[in-house]
C-alpha cells in the first residue's frame, strides 16, 4: 500500500469550518452531506452556502465539501465536491454538480468555497479552489469561477492561486520553475462591470531562481463567453 503524500495528510486533520452568518446550520449541513450521498463522519471539511446563483429570486444551496472517500490509495483516499442545491419545499433538488477529485485524476484536497458577485447583476458567482497533489514536487492550488448564463454554468476561469515549482529541478526546464501566488481582486473585477476577471500576481522566483524582492503585477482576464477560460502564463 503507497503511503499517503504530505498534502493529502495535511488536509484530514482539518475540522469542519466554522459557522459564518452565509452558513448553513450543523444539523441542516448534515442533510447537505446526505442529499450528496456521503456520510457525514467522512467530511474533512465543507463550506455550505445560501445565496443566489440561478436566475430568479430564491436562493440556492452551494456545497462544497473534502472527504475521505474510503479507498486506500494516495491518489483517490480523499475526494472534493461541489453541488448547488434547490429547495422545492423539504427537499433538494441538485442544479449543477462537480467531481473535482474524478476530474482530476484524483490527488485532490482542501476544497474552499466562495460565492461573490463579480459583475454587478446581482445573482453571484461560484469561486471554488483545491489543493492539486499530482506532482510531488511541484505545488499548486487551482482555482474555477463559475458564472451562470443561458441554460447551465460556465467555467468562466481555471487556473492556478498558488504555484511553486523551484524543487522541480529535475522534471521541469528552467521556465517554468515559477513560484508565485494570485489574487482575486474583487473590487477591481466590479469596476469592469463583467467584462474582465483582475488578479494581482505575486512573483516570489523564475525559472527556479528567487528574485531580490517579490514583484506584484495586475493581471486580467476575459469574462465574456467564446473567450480563453485558462490563465495564460503557468497553467501548466
Amino acid at each position: 500500500m503507497k503511503r499517503l503524500g504530505p498534502a493529502i495528510l495535511a488536509g484530514m486533520f482539518l475540522l469542519l469550518l466554522p459557522s459564518t452568518p452565509r452558513t448553513e446550520a450543523a444539523d441542516t449541513a448534515t442533510s447537505i452531506y446526505q442529499a450528496m450521498g456521503i456520510a457525514p463522519t467522512k467530511v474533512m471539511n465543507g463550506s455550505i452556502l445560501t445565496a443566489k446563483v440561478l436566475p430568479g429570486a430564491d436562493k440556492q444551496v452551494v456545497a462544497l465539501v473534502t472527504f475521505l472517500t474510503g479507498r486506500r490509495d494516495e491518489a483517490g483516499a480523499v475526494g472534493v465536491r461541489l453541488e448547488v442545491f434547490q429547495r422545492d419545499g423539504d427537499r433538494l433538488e441538485t442544479a449543477y454538480a462537480r467531481d473535482y477529485g474524478k476530474e482530476n485524476g484524483g490527488h485532490v484536497g482542501r476544497g474552499e468555497l466562495e460565492i461573490v458577485d463579480l459583475d454587478g447583476d446581482s445573482r453571484s458567482e461560484i469561486v471554488v479552489t483545491y489543493q492539486d497533489a499530482r506532482d510531488r514536487v511541484v505545488e499548486r492550488r487551482r482555482c474555477e469561477v463559475l458564472v451562470h448564463e443561458g441554460s447551465g454554468f460556465r467555467v468562466a476561469w481555471v487556473g492556478d492561486l498558488e504555484y511553486d515549482a523551484t524543487r522541480a529541478a529535475r522534471d521541469l526546464p528552467a521556465e517554468r520553475r515559477d513560484r508565485y501566488t494570485r489574487k482575486l481582486d474583487v473590487p477591481g473585477t466590479l469596476k469592469t462591470k463583467g467584462v474582465s476577471l483582475i488578479f494581482t500576481k505575486t512573483t516570489i522566483a523564475v525559472a527556479g531562481e528567487r528574485l531580490p524582492k517579490p514583484k506584484t503585477t495586475t493581471e486580467a482576464f476575459s469574462l465574456q463567453p467564446g473567450a480563453e477560460s485558462r490563465e495564460s502564463q503557468g497553467d501548466r
